[in-house]
């Protein structure tokens, strides 16, 4: 069952009146805690069942009194503008202590427009009791800062929607390697390296022999689970700064920096061995097929290295090799694990 913190921090002692700044605010401040009571009891109002459970009354107990004081204080007519990242700072304190998961997203912008209407009612109860002038006055600070808030906090949420959205843009989503976007763009980017500074680089195009019949015979979930497989046992053959891509289908590409044809051709050997070993679900073996090529010795265009890729990739299909280097009438290398 869900108890009850009490919701008391430390009142600071106020000045004397004669050097009070700012009443209205001082009494937001010494009120803190019964103002975060306040927001708890909305809270509560409005969460689930499942929400309740999981609210930590004693963690607000403790911390929203304190925040509650920063955003008061920063309201004070003397006290500096705050600046964007103290608005989000201060959006993501009081969503965090409401114990959902995750971090800020828009149905946490709720919290911060009921810490507002919760403060500036505050205020309006002391327009009798002070003076009219400078309570409203902290009414229009208070709401600005919100305002300020409640923006930016909107913001860094488009921001996180939109670089999630850029992830699962150049991300394929089985085998959780990046797609034919990412190695488009990052294709051009080490050509760029390239011409300026000269650092070669190689590209291999790779062709899964076996897939299609694990699919007809098993089901696409076992053929899922083997391009799972293959995608491990890509990325445990290359080194970290080299991008294994899944292109579609059981077509597979491999940018590697730094890399000549020459030793981009051993790695390929080492992918095939890898991939060899990989077996489906009845421990059948796969087929595969490797184009090579590198940059500047093939090619120095995109579209133009990745037609050769192509190229050597069915060449060695053909004739029936793992490995194949565009350009080349050099013969297939032995195979080597």
């Amino acid at each position: 069952m869900l108890t009850e913190a009490p919701l008391k921090g430390p009142a600071p002692r106020l000045a004397p009146a004669d050097t009070i700044v700012d009443i209205p605010i001082a009494r937001l401040v010494e009120t803190r805690g019964e103002l975060a009571k306040t927001w708890l009891m909305r809270a509560l109002e409005q969460a689930s069942l499942e929400e309740i459970e999981r609210l930590p009354t004693a963690r607000i107990a403790r911390e929203l009194p304190d925040l509650i004081g920063e955003i008061a204080r920063s309201a004070g007519e003397d006290a500096e503008t705050p600046s964007v990242s103290r608005h989000v700072e201060w959006a993501k304190r009081l969503a965090d202590l409401t114990g959902r998961e995750g971090g800020l997203d828009a149905n946490r912008i709720r919290d911060v427009a009921g810490l507002q209407s919760v403060m500036i009612m505050a205020l309006h109860r002391q327009l009798r009791s002070l003076d009219p002038v400078s309570t409203l006055n902290a009414v229009e600070r208070l709401t600005d800062i919100f305002s300020a808030m409640q923006a930016d906090a909107v913001e860094e949420v488009l921001r996180q929607r939109s670089r999630e959205l850029e992830w699962l843009g150049t991300t394929d989503e089985l085998t959780g390697l990046h797609n034919a976007r990412y190695l488009n763009q990052l294709l051009h980017q080490l050509l760029g390296i390239q011409r300026r500074y000269g650092h070669p680089f190689a590209l291999l195009v790779i062709d899964i022999d076996g897939l299609k019949r694990i699919n007809d015979a098993y089901g696409s979930a076992a053929g899922d689970r083997t391009l799972v497989d293959v995608a491990t046992a890509l990325g445990e053959t290359i080194r970290t700064v080299d991008t294994p891509v899944r292109m579609a289908d059981d077509e597979f590409c491999i940018l590697l920096p730094n890399q000549t044809a020459t030793r981009a051709r051993a790695v390929a050997e080492r992918l095939a061995g890898a991939i060899e070993r990989v077996e489906g679900p009845a421990g059948q073996s796969l087929g595969v097929a490797i184009g090579v090529v590198s940059s500047p010795q093939h090619a120095s265009e995109a579209e133009e290295l990745m037609e050769l890729a192509d190229a050597a990739m069915y060449r060695a299909m053909a004739a029936g090799e793992r490995v194949a280097t565009g350009g080349d009438a050099e013969a297939p290398a032995p195979h080597a694990d």
